[in-house]
């Protein structure tokens, strides 16, 4: 438990009842939970603090535009008990659909869901106040360095992926919308209650302001369609020309990162030829 002061962290918020950690997904936080809070304590990993700073400002703003969102009961980042920012969180009762449903053809009306709250942030959020400057500002990759990264992996990805990241040039180079963004959504960040309704977004250090299409970036492959057809009934013209050009870009790059740094390309070769016959059209 790293010598956290949980008990004196809760006491200070008056918060008196009994606590144990939790299991964490991610690398930025040590999590602690009562029966009805979350205590998120910031980790000495590189990006810890900068993603609960700008949590702090984003996800406020986001539950206040109507999303589930977690209440956010106190954040601090005064360093007086412990090495890096701490936050209080609203507990939610739920299921990590990664965890629960991993399969996204299990839970299509999940990620539709996904996609109807995400349309709603877009078009609802037009201020967040950010006087310290927390929040991120995502961008896609250019075209340049996506291609360096694809041709440095045909060996082990094959060929094809330098052909599709070719023919995305022009649709990169086409002016987006700019909106509020969590831009970390994936099937960790979401939960679900056990008849797969949506329940929660979590995980708001990533948010800023970028292209909605962005939001997709780490979204499972085979999820995608369901999130823009959710997105789409709410928005159906938001995402601009050939959303799904900007979509495939931010996919190839995240999971040749990953190839690069870690070893391993975190993308299903097969869904994502899938996703290209299915959507090259659009951008060809």
């Amino acid at each position: 438990m790293n010598g956290d002061p949980v008990t004196a962290i809760l006491a200070r918020h008056g918060i008196h009842d009994s606590w144990q950690p939790l299991v964490c997904t991610g690398v930025a936080n040590r999590i602690y939970a009562t029966r009805d809070v979350v205590v998120r304590i910031a980790t000495a990993h590189p990006e810890a603090v900068p993603d609960a700073r700008t949590e702090s400002v984003a996800a406020p703003v986001a539950r206040a535009a109507g999303l589930p969102v977690p209440q956010l009961i106190a954040f601090d980042d005064s360093r007086e008990m412990t090495a890096g920012p701490y936050s209080i969180w609203e507990r939610i009762h739920g299921e990590t659909i990664g965890l629960y449903r991993p399969d996204p053809d299990a839970v299509p009306d999940t990620w539709r869901a996904v996609g109807r709250q995400l349309a709603r942030l877009h078009t609802t959020v037009t201020v967040c106040a950010d006087p310290n400057g927390w929040l991120d500002r995502p961008e896609h990759p250019e075209h340049r360095q996506l291609r360096a990264l694809a041709a440095a992996s045909a060996p082990q990805l094959g060929d094809e992926i330098v052909t599709w990241v070719d023919a995305l040039d022009a649709a990169l180079r086409m002016p987006a919308p700019r909106r509020f963004l969590h831009y970390d959504v994936h099937d960790m960040n979401l939960m679900c209650g056990r008849d797969g309704s949506l329940m929660a977004i979590i995980d708001w250090g990533d948010a800023g302001w970028g292209d909605p299409a962005l939001e997709l970036a780490e979204v499972p492959v085979r999820a995608i369609p369901y999130v823009l057809a959710g997105y789409r009934a709410e928005a159906p013209s938001l995402l601009g020309e050939a959303p799904e050009a900007r979509i495939l870009a931010d996919q190839l790059f995240c999971g040749l990162e990953d190839l690069h740094d870690r070893g391993r390309f975190s993308r299903d070769i097969g869904e994502l030829r899938q996703f290209v016959v299915q959507h090259q059209h659009r951008w060809r």
